[in-house]
């Protein structure tokens, strides 16, 4: 199993020597990615609770790959109606051709509707047909080996006979967001990968078998990634108490969040992915017997103001001794 950490880039994070240390952090204790996660604007409804204080997460992917050697970058996830497809590929297969393969398009239709409105794209309610067309330009354009020219019509993206490169040698996998059944079909037709937020494992497995299905019923045979967007993760010290991952918002969040899915739990009513070193590997073993390829961890969320970016290397770091060999222990088991 591979395990991946999300860096965040917002509030007491969004500084360039805050995030340039994460990464490296995230290279020297044996992480296998880093990832980001993306708003470009914020509504002002929304402020409370998103920080408009973000640092692009393309942006942030592609400077890490120019300051590690063996780490690899995704996105957690982008909001794919948000960009472009055209310069999104263009971006993408430059960055994988001069980093020898390390990057990943984490892809969602997003959620926040005021940030839609903001940035002028398609309408909110069509997010997940933009998506789908947009997750089929990007496949059109990255994964062209011919050297002929390329055409596409679509309800948004429109091109006839244009020539695209460079063709990249490994084209960044699609790892598509989401828990809804449409993400699911999503994934199993149009990605590379399924990288929903933290199902329990045998929920992971029921959806897992559905995105197979989907790949047998169109006769898709291309490599698949099943990924894993962790809840909040931390590793608690021996008589540490547990302390509940409940965000301490006051009043009901906009609409907006509602997205959000109930976080994992044991049958004894732990929080996945808190807990001893003993718990977190049991985590780590029933998510892989679920069919997880690869985890991505959150060491911290915005409304936990007591994980400066030193403790964030703190858990980082005892997570890396306690626990991440059992992770390569159970990825060369697969």
């Amino acid at each position: 199993m591979k395990v991946g950490v999300v860096i965040p880039t917002y509030d007491q994070y969004g500084q360039s020597d805050v995030i340039r240390g994460l990464i490296g952090a995230a290279e020297t204790l044996g992480y296998d990615s880093a990832w980001f996660g993306d708003h470009i604007v914020v509504p002002e409804y929304a402020k409370d609770y998103t920080d408009p204080h973000w640092f692009e997460a393309l942006t942030c992917a592609f400077a890490g790959i120019g300051m590690t050697s063996r780490l690899s970058f995704g996105t957690d996830v982008l909001v794919a109606p948000y960009r472009d497809p055209i310069l999104v590929a263009k971006m993408a297969a430059t960055a994988s051709e001069l980093s020898g393969g390390r990057l990943m398009l984490g892809l969602g239709v997003g959620f926040l509707e005021g940030e839609f409105e903001a940035l002028g794209r398609p309408p909110y309610a069509r997010r997940g047909a933009v998506t789908d067309e947009y997750l089929r330009v990007l496949r059109l354009l990255l994964e062209s080996k011919a050297d002929a020219p390329l055409s596409f019509e679509g309800e948004w993206v429109r091109f006839e006979n244009i020539r695209f490169g460079p063709r990249p040698a490994n084209p960044p996998p699609l790892l598509v967001g989401g828990n809804h059944p449409k993400a699911l079909e999503r994934a199993g037709r149009l990605g590379d990968g399924w990288h929903p937020l933290w199902p329990t494992p045998d929920e992971y497995a029921e959806a897992r078998q559905r995105v197979l299905a989907v790949r047998r019923r169109h006769q898709i045979d291309r490599p698949f990634t099943f990924s894993f967007s962790c809840p909040y993760t931390r590793l608690l010290a021996a008589g540490e108490p547990v302390r509940r991952d409940d965000t301490p918002w006051e009043g009901a969040p906009p609409r907006d969040y509602a997205y959000s899915p109930p976080k994992p739990r044991t049958s004894d009513g732990r929080d996945r992915f808190i807990g001893t070193a003993a718990q977190l590997r049991e985590d780590l073993t029933e998510y892989a017997a679920a069919g997880v390829d690869q985890v991505v961890l959150r060491f911290a969320f915005p409304w936990d103001r007591e994980v400066s970016p030193d403790r964030f290397i703190d858990r980082m770091e005892a997570f890396a001794a306690d626990v991440l060999p059992a992770a390569k222990a159970l990825r060369a088991a697969a």
